[in-house]
């Protein structure tokens, strides 16, 4: 198990306080159960989809797994813990229109393209 693993013990005590296996929780996530004890022991680092599958299957939200948003070692760039905090917290609307201007965005990178 990873010394530093905060995150994996958490969610190991959620998943059982929930009455969920690592099976049906990586079913909920449309995960590899492999995913879940891999997380769980600290061996594997999820991707943001994976954390998100897992989070969302969970009903929760970064902060209530142990997860300090300042130590993301994806990318140390300010802008990006702050954009995952906001989409975090962000409603159904909010992440609606958020996604239309990254899609706006997108179109107007297209021209750039060969």
């Amino acid at each position: 198990m990873n010394k530093d693993n905060t995150f994996g013990k958490k969610l190991q005590q959620i998943r059982k306080a929930k009455g969920l296996t690592q099976e049906k929780l990586a079913e909920l996530a449309g995960v590899h159960e492999k995913h879940i004890s891999k997380l769980e022991l600290g061996t594997y680092k999820p991707s943001f989809d994976t954390l998100n599958k897992v989070l969302t299957a969970l009903d929760l939200k970064i902060d209530e797994v142990g997860l300090n948003l300042e130590k993301v070692s994806v990318n140390d760039n300010p802008f990006y813990i702050k954009s995952v905090q906001i989409l975090n917290s962000a409603t159904e609307q909010e992440l609606e229109f958020y996604y239309s201007l990254l899609k706006a965005g997108q179109k107007g990178l297209d021209i750039f393209k060969d």
